[in-house]
């Protein structure tokens, strides 16, 4: 039987997370299913299932404003693809997923929408709240009704470090230049342990 999830161009998922994808369709079929995690860790390949066993609408972070986002982290930074900085954290990035938060809740209104995007800075102040990541979102919008539901792509470090060598993205090679530094600032952060404990579901790539 060939796995939906592994297609042409898509890197490998685990045979495990496309049963948990495909069993997580059909439980939950409208509103907004947000897939969350870092960096290389399989996002993309389960929000593209997903978004075809659910005919939902995809909103990609990477896709949302690229331009906007590179340009003003090269002024701020240099760097066009600073993604961990503290000053992008601050300035960037709350906006950016809030704006990108409330688009899939208006899109929502009208058929199943699936997000892609890490969300690490919203699992932290989830994290600090006490709170479901979920519930934090929706503490970010102007509806109550539509459903919303979170998922955490849990992959290993060995693979998230192949993963990005493997798709050969330039917003990757600053990380992999240093992987020592940027594996002990994010991925061994306690986000690893944070982003399963606030998410409704924990697909394992």
């Amino acid at each position: 039987m060939t796995n939906p999830i592994n297609s042409a161009g898509a890197l490998a998922f685990s045979a495990t997370g496309a049963r948990e994808l495909e069993q997580l369709a059909s439980i939950h079929t409208d509103g907004v299913t947000v897939v969350c995690g870092f960096p290389a860790a399989g996002k993309s390949t389960a929000t593209g299932v997903l978004a075809r066993l659910l005919n939902a609408v995809v909103l990609d972070k990477d896709k949302f404003a690229p331009r906007l986002e590179e340009s003003v982290m090269a002024e701020l930074t240099g760097n066009p693809y600073d993604r961990d900085s503290d000053l992008y954290r601050r300035i960037v990035s709350p906006h950016l997923y809030q704006a990108l938060v409330q688009q899939a809740i208006t899109i929502a209104e009208q058929c199943p929408v699936v997000v892609d995007a890490p969300f690490l800075g919203y699992i932290n102040t989830a994290t600090q709240q006490g709170i479901r990541l979920a519930d934090y979102l929706r503490s970010l919008t102007d509806t109550a009704d539509i459903p919303i539901r979170t998922v955490w792509v849990s992959t290993d470090t060995d693979r998230i470090r192949d993963r990005m060598k493997q798709r050969g993205a330039e917003r990757d090679e600053p990380k992999l230049a240093d992987w020592n530094s940027y594996r002990d600032s994010v991925l061994h952060s306690g986000l690893a342990e944070a982003g399963p404990a606030v998410t409704d579901h924990v697909i394992v790539n």
